[in-house]
């Protein structure tokens, strides 16, 4: 009697052929089946390696939806394909915070820190529909308000505002981001030009009416801070 080249159990039952001709047991193939809809007709088609790797990245979903629910638990009705498709984006990166709200020009989505970018995403779609990715060097200030449950993102070309669902969970995304972006921002004496471009970009934001006056000051204040 053969062992499955997974589990090392025995095989009962007929096993299942692999391309290099290994054979695994009925169950495995089954577990297959739910990680890769059609394992089953097309098994002879995965060598022992490509299965591994299979497995392995449904372990790692799995802990990535652990770590999603652990952040915030509003999102515990994400389905299991949602969790596949954005783990197969940030996948190379670090999860730092994940949040639902209406973004003022793209509508409804999940808005995710990694400690890379920020991503909106559709969270409806059976694929994920980027609507909006900034890099976290590219990010001014980041925001939220419990007078309004607004979020505020300020990026050279714009201002980004995202109404949350769940506002609890926005001053902690904020600050997991902010923390992010003052851990990488090192300022040395050769970074300060970066600060005065900064600073020349927001002077523009307020000049085409994008940032009042008091805002200008208020994120000017917070790049000098930085020198």
């Amino acid at each position: 009697m053969s062992s499955c080249a997974i589990c090392k159990n025995n095989i009962s039952l007929s096993p299942e052929i692999l391309l290099d001709n290994i054979e695994i047991c009925s169950d495995c193939k089954s577990k297959l089946d739910r990680i890769y809809n059609g394992f089953s007709l097309n098994s002879n088609q995965f060598s022992i390696h490509q299965v591994k790797r299979l497995l392995k990245k449904e372990l790692d979903v799995r802990q990535l939806k652990t770590d999603i629910f652990k952040i915030n638990p509003s999102l515990s009705d994400y389905s299991g394909s949602a969790l596949w498709n954005l783990f197969e984006v940030i996948q190379q990166e670090k999860l730092i915070h994940i949040i639902f709200g209406k973004h003022n020009q793209r509508g409804y989505g999940t808005f995710v820190s990694t400690d890379k970018r920020l991503i909106f995403i559709d969270a409806g779609a059976d694929e994920i529909i980027f609507k909006e990715v900034i890099a976290l060097g590219n990010i001014i200030s980041i925001d939220f308000s419990s007078l309004n449950n607004i979020m505020t993102v300020v990026i050279p070309q714009k201002v980004i505002e995202i109404e949350l669902d769940y506002p609890q969970y926005g001053l902690p995304f904020c600050e997991a981001v902010n923390q992010l972006i003052n851990n990488s921002l090192k300022i040395d004496t050769t970074e300060v030009s970066a600060i005065f471009d900064l600073v020349e970009r927001l002077g523009k934001l307020r000049q085409t009416n994008i940032l009042t006056e008091k805002e200008f000051s208020k994120e000017k204040a917070k790049l000098f801070s930085k020198i």
